[in-house]
C-alpha cells in the first residue's frame, strides 16, 4: 500500500508548493479516493481538524521545518517514488485538476466551510487548537454528496 508521502511526492512532482497546500491536496486525495473506491482509503493515516484546516500529523512532522516557504519538487522521494496504480493516479489527477490552481490559504478557507472539518471541530472557535480526528465516514458521506459526475466536487 502507498503512504501519504507517496501522495505528497506525486503532488510535489506537479509543482513546488507550501506545506499548507500540500496538506490540503493530500486530504482531498484521501476524501475523493474514499468516494470513488467504496470507502477504501488511498493510504493509512488520519487527518486532524487543526485551526488551519485538515492536517496529517506524519506529513506535518516530516515537513514542519519548511514553515511557509515553498517546498521544492521531488523533496520527499524524487526518483524513488512509489509506483501508483492507475486508479490512484486517476483520482490524484482529478484532485489536481480541481484544486491544483488554488493556494494553500484558499484551500484552508474551503475546508473550513465543509462538514468533515466542522464536525471534528465540534464548535470550537475558528483559531482554537484541536487535534480531533476527522472521520473518514463523514468525509465519504460529505464528498459523495458533493460529487457532480465531472472531476471532483463542486
Amino acid at each position: 500500500m502507498i503512504d501519504i508521502f507517496d501522495v505528497a511526492d506525486w503532488f510535489l512532482s506537479k509543482e513546488s508548493m507550501i506545506h499548507k497546500k500540500l496538506q490540503k491536496l493530500c486530504y482531498y486525495a484521501q476524501a475523493w479516493y474514499l468516494v470513488f473506491n467504496q470507502q477504501k482509503p488511498l493510504f493509512d493515516g488520519s487527518f486532524e481538524a487543526w485551526a488551519h484546516g485538515p492536517v496529517n500529523r506524519e506529513l506535518w512532522n516530516e515537513l514542519k521545518d519548511w514553515g511557509y516557504t515553498v517546498i521544492p519538487q521531488n523533496e520527499l522521494r524524487g526518483d524513488k517514488r512509489a509506483k501508483l496504480d492507475a486508479n490512484a493516479i486517476t483520482v490524484l489527477e482529478r484532485v489536481w485538476d480541481t484544486y491544483g490552481e488554488m493556494t494553500g490559504f484558499q484551500l484552508e478557507d474551503q475546508t473550513h466551510e465543509e462538514e468533515p472539518w466542522l464536525e471534528a471541530r465540534g464548535g470550537l472557535p475558528y483559531y482554537a487548537p484541536s487535534n480531533s480526528k476527522i472521520s473518514e465516514k463523514t468525509m465519504y458521506r460529505y464528498y459523495k454528496s458533493q460529487y457532480s459526475g465531472d472531476g471532483v466536487g463542486e
